[in-house]
């Protein structure tokens, strides 16, 4: 395995430990979706459509608010460099140290 494939499984066994549900990211699962780029590994959620009861979008901006905040503890005191992308709200993990 590369390391980016490294870095994959190890950020997926790690949301998996820590209690996350993962999906394939061209799934309609409910799930976080971790996906693999050139340079990151990079976690999302979005909500699945229809599934539950209805909320608002500013509902669904709390959660990937409150989301984003628990992905950053957890990733980072698991030892890994963790930055949230401000224009697309996506979390990108690498491998520390973390340049970019």
């Amino acid at each position: 395995m590369g390391d980016g494939d490294d870095l994959l499984a190890d950020v997926c066994r790690t949301l998996e430990r820590a209690g996350f549900d993962l999906a394939l990211s061209d799934t309609a699962e409910d799930g976080l979706r971790v996906r693999r780029e050139a340079d990151a590994v990079v976690v999302t959620w979005e909500p699945v459509p229809g599934a539950g009861p209805a909320h608002h979008a500013t509902d669904h901006e709390g959660m990937r608010l409150a989301l984003r905040h628990a992905l950053t503890v957890i990733l980072t005191q698991t030892g890994h460099a963790v930055r949230v992308d401000a224009a697309t709200g996506e979390v990108q993990v690498r491998s520390l140290p973390f340049s970019g």
